[in-house]
């Protein structure tokens, strides 16, 4: 005989390894491209995470005259976040074409 099971909890979703490695690391007050699965929040701030509540704290549409409005969403939300140009690791140079 077999037993099924039911749990009216939904499974937690995973936070990606790489994706939480950049949320630590990212410094507060960064502008970011943050992507969803349903919307992308472009020149987001990004304000904080919060690794115990899976958590992200955003300041979005900060160019219009209202100001920005702040945004949490749950970290497990988010597929993408575009770091500016100059946190981006840089292109490896090769050593032949240096100029003289």
């Amino acid at each position: 005989m077999y037993h099924v099971f039911f749990d009216r909890r939904p499974a937690r979703s995973r936070l990606s390894h790489a994706l939480y490695n950049q949320l630590t690391t990212l410094p507060p007050n960064t502008e970011v491209n943050v992507h969803t699965a349903n919307e992308t929040y472009y020149n987001a701030l990004f304000l904080r995470f919060e690794p115990q509540t899976n958590t992200v704290s955003l300041l979005v549409d900060r160019f219009y005259e209202d100001g920005g409005r702040p945004l949490t969403l749950n970290a497990a939300a988010i597929t993408a976040i575009d770091l500016p140009a100059s946190m981006r690791p840089a292109p490896s140079t090769n050593s032949d074409d240096e100029d003289e």
